[in-house]
């Protein structure tokens, strides 16, 4: 499984009954009441996604923190993740049930070009802009056959054309969940006002460019804004400054880069862009309260 995601899921999914794995490319995780509710919620590691990730929510509600911003899932929805995503905390409903269909980047390209000359033009910026999408009660059992056809393909080791199958199932699950969203968000226009809209764009950036810079004014710079007026533009929408989101970012990839198995803290230090270990240190200690060899002790 660390072929296809950055991540432990024993970590996050307690009590999942069920996987299926396809080779190293693909997997289906039943989830069954994984925890309790949020009085049991507890802070977990966060993880950098290495590959797209489909929630389906089959019962109850499941909260999710990603890239810096909260949702509530709820039954018959579908939630759409891509590589490079940062998922901070998941928490779950008691009586939660659903599925977790992890892809690896080499299928998605071998969809992505399978369907190349298909795809409408807007399909994946709608897809960036929506990847939570409520199905209707037909659109949500559609989906469920493609995930359980999956599954049976993907057990059945015998069968002659087991792989091509498997795709197409994929790829008839990506298209229905492609067209639901394109019914509901399709032909409107974003509604977003300049200050929303800048918010998206430098939560967007965080997520590409945290590891590199820290400055407040080098994302002004990229969204044509001041930094004084980014700044401003983030207070009055979520009542911390720009300067506190770009902190957590580092921090949280900081903690992403530091569950990776062998990893130094000098590397860390390095990829992080800071000119040196000790900086890298003072900097992790100041916004945690621990520092990076105590947090990486912790982990094991």
């Amino acid at each position: 499984m660390d072929t296809i995601l950055d991540m432990n899921l024993p970590e996050y999914l307690q009590k999942s009954v069920l996987h299926e794995y396809f080779t190293d490319q693909l997997a289906v995780v039943d989830i069954d009441n994984p925890l309790a509710g949020p009085e049991e919620k507890e802070e977990r590691v966060p993880m950098r996604l290495k590959a797209s990730v489909l929630f389906l929510i089959l019962s109850g509600e499941m909260d999710i923190d990603v890239n810096y911003q909260q949702h509530n899932i709820q039954k018959n929805t579908a939630m759409h993740l891509i590589a490079n995503d940062i998922i901070l905390d998941i928490s779950y409903s008691p009586g939660f049930k659903g599925y977790l269909v992890i892809f690896s980047p080499e299928i998605r390209s071998e969809i992505m070009g399978l369907t190349v000359g298909i795809r409408l033009p807007r399909a994946g910026q709608l897809k960036r802009a929506y990847p939570i999408q409520e199905l209707s009660e037909q659109e949500f059992l559609r989906v469920i056959g493609y995930i359980e056809r999956i599954k049976s393909y993907i057990s059945d080791e015998t069968h002659l054309y087991r792989s091509p199958m498997i795709r197409n199932e994929i790829m008839n699950l990506l298209w229905d969940i492609d067209n639901s969203r394109w019914k509901k968000h399709g032909n409107a226009e974003p509604n977003l006002t300049h200050s929303e809209l800048l918010r998206e764009k430098f939560r967007e950036l965080l997520v590409e460019k945290c590891r590199h810079h820290r400055d407040v004014g080098y994302y002004a710079q990229l969204l044509c804004v001041t930094p004084d007026y980014l700044s401003r533009v983030i207070r009055e929408h979520d009542g911390g400054s720009a300067m506190k989101w770009i902190v957590n970012a580092v921090v949280m990839e900081a903690k992403c880069l530091m569950r990776q198995p062998g990893k130094t803290i000098n590397e860390i230090a390095q990829e992080m862009n800071f000119p040196d270990q000790s900086t890298f240190g003072k900097f992790f200690k100041k916004h945690t309260g621990v520092s990076p060899k105590e947090y990486q002790r912790g982990l094991r």
